[in-house]
């Protein structure tokens, strides 16, 4: 009789062990594949957020462009606010959704900066004209910013295949 139970408890555990060992593989693949999926997602996600930005920055880079000095190394306060007034509509609408914490950032402070006036009659101070200079040039590094995550992720990606 123990020869006929050795044999059969050798064959239940060899089939239980190998189930575990089944097991153990399909949630390790089920556990891959969600990860891909979630990956997947998230790399459709974020294409969207990117052709989003693409459409909407240029407007602001546009807008950006108009506010230059004028000869004498100052800044005309009918064209600063013009511009200001075309920020504040821009940023309306589906740019405060996919605008980044730190544009949005620079943004305010570039706001703030335009909105105020002049410490002359039409003429501004020599630290406002340098604080409108840095912050338009710093809104402008951030909006690049928030498109050039895009090209890094691509060159990145590129590099490991």
């Amino acid at each position: 009789m123990n020869e006929i139970i050795t044999p059969s408890i050798i064959a239940a555990l060899t089939s239980l062990i190998i189930s575990i060992i089944t097991l153990f593989q399909f949630f390790r693949s089920q556990k891959l594949q969600q990860k891909q999926f979630d990956k997947n997602l998230s790399r459709g996600l974020t294409s969207k957020l990117y052709d989003l930005r693409i459409d909407c920055y240029p407007k602001a880079f546009e807008i950006t462009d108009s506010i230059h000095k004028l000869k004498g190394g100052n800044y005309d306060p009918k064209i600063i606010q013009t511009a200001l007034a075309e920020l504040i509509d821009w940023k309306k609408g589906i740019v405060s959704l996919v605008i980044s914490v730190e544009a949005l950032e620079s943004f305010i402070a570039l706001r703030d900066v335009l909105m105020r006036n002049p410490e002359k009659k039409d003429t501004y101070s020599s630290t406002q004209i340098e604080n409108i200079s840095h912050r338009t040039k710093e809104f402008r590094k951030q909006l690049r910013r928030d498109i050039g995550f895009l090209f890094r992720e691509e060159k990145e990606r590129r590099s490991k295949n």
